[in-house]
């Protein structure tokens, strides 16, 4: 039973990490191009002013939706009536939102003092909640092809309506553009995954209970309370360093040093992330069959190739990739720059391995150490961002991030070794112990 499970897990794993990996290569190539295209076409000095509001409605969006998310993928197996599990849970996602709203929009006009700016942000920030809820629930309806799909029609809105915007109508304040094609874009795709997952506003507001969406509110926090710390953190191990460079330098000098960041950690991001995408719903599945070595193969062969690949990888960059990087950026291609762009590649790497680590956490709902071991990384990428940054400016900018990741991996390793649950490299013990 055990090989035959395995067998079939593996497949089913290959066949959701094709799915998933192609499915976001086409946002991911439009992606490559949005960031040269933004940076190239603002400059260095607004494409950083850009980055740095845009990296707030990441890590607010984020912070606040993946807990919800996480937990629908991981809870919606204990519910008979997985439909009515995922309504409620929408207006869980909604409400949050929507209770939000004002106090980003108070923040974001006191900092620019631009009220069409704090208008688009707070309704991109809404609707791409709203999408990232609707990702989850097609995500645990094993529709990869289907968030797949989705992910293109958003990336390419976004690009598509920026481009028109920024270069048919030069009148237009270049934030106003681009937030315009940010909540275009969420609130297209998100219409998408609506009327493809079944959904129907008639059920939707039918079902509005709110002593129900109360009582699912609370069954999600408790699995996915500290999840919303989780994010918050685990974000701000990869954007804390443009906030303090923005402290020490200014918003309009972190331009450079964002687009290469960014284009990197993506990149490595997009070919790796699949793999806990798919793996996680096996996970969950072997749990719940009690069949947990079935997926320790994958957990060992992954680790391995993930390190034979970033070793690779490095190679590759130093011979060639910088030079090709810094060509499309525009960036300065110093001894500086390489040295931020491999701490960056390496951090990427270890971060994606951790998330691979952490899932065996999450799988036994101890997402209190998952909180925990991130604040522990975050504390430490902050401590090292903030000292390095502020004594030698942008030399070290990276240097926080890779820092936070190793710290991080490191807690997890140490705790699932001591608990017996899952070692770097395979499976020790039961996934729930």
């Amino acid at each position: 039973m055990s090989d035959q499970t395995n067998t079939l897990s593996e497949k089913e794993f290959k066949k959701d990490y094709v799915s998933y990996l192609l499915g976001v290569l086409v946002p991911a190539i439009i992606n490559f191009l949005t960031i040269p295209f933004f940076k190239n076409l603002l400059g260095a000095s607004q494409f950083g002013v850009y980055s740095f509001y845009f990296s707030i409605l990441l890590i607010v969006n984020t912070s606040f939706s993946g807990g919800i998310t996480q937990s629908i993928i991981r809870l919606h197996v204990d519910y008979n009536n997985n439909k009515l599990f995922f309504v409620h849970s929408i207006w869980l996602s909604v409400l949050l939102q929507a209770a939000l709203m004002l106090p980003f929009f108070i923040y974001i006009q006191t900092s620019l003092h631009i009220i069409s700016v704090s208008l688009l942000f707070i309704l991109s920030l809404f609707f791409a909640n709203l999408y990232t809820t609707l990702l989850a629930v097609t995500q645990a309806n094993r529709l990869s092809k289907l968030s797949a799909i989705a992910e293109t029609i958003r990336t390419i809105l976004l690009l598509g309506i920026s481009i028109i915007l920024l270069n048919f109508f030069p009148g237009v304040y270049f934030l106003n553009a681009i937030f315009f094609a940010i909540a275009c874009s969420y609130t297209i795709a998100a219409a998408f995954l609506f009327k493809f997952n079944r959904f129907s506003f008639t059920e939707l507001f039918s079902h509005f209970d709110l002593p129900q969406i109360k009582n699912i509110g609370v069954e999600i926090s408790k699995y996915g309370g500290f999840l919303i710390g989780w994010y918050f953190f685990s974000f701000g191990i990869s954007l804390t360093n443009r906030f303090v460079l923005a402290h020490f330098l200014g918003k309009n000098n972190i331009g450079n040093f964002t687009a290469s960041f960014d284009i990197l950690n993506k990149s490595i991001t997009v070919v790796l992330a699949p793999v806990v995408v798919s793996l996680f719903p096996l996970l969950v599945k072997a749990n719940i069959q009690g069949n947990d070595t079935a997926v320790s193969k994958f957990i060992k062969k992954i680790t391995v190739i993930e390190t034979g690949i970033m070793a690779l990888t490095i190679g590759l960059f130093m011979f060639f990739g910088f030079k090709i990087l810094s060509l499309i950026l525009k960036t300065p291609a110093t001894s500086t720059y390489l040295f931020l762009d491999v701490q960056v590649i390496i951090g990427s790497f270890i971060w994606q391995m951790a998330m691979l680590q952490h899932k065996i956490l999450e799988l036994g709902k101890k997402t209190g150490y998952m909180l925990l071991f991130v604040a522990i990384g975050f504390i430490s990428c902050l401590c090292t961002d903030i000292y390095l940054i502020g004594k030698y400016g942008i030399t070290y900018a990276s240097t926080g991030f890779l820092v936070g990741g190793l710290v991080y991996i490191g807690c997890i390793v140490y705790y699932n070794s001591r608990h017996r649950m899952i070692g770097l490299f395979g499976l020790t013990g039961k996934l729930s112990s």
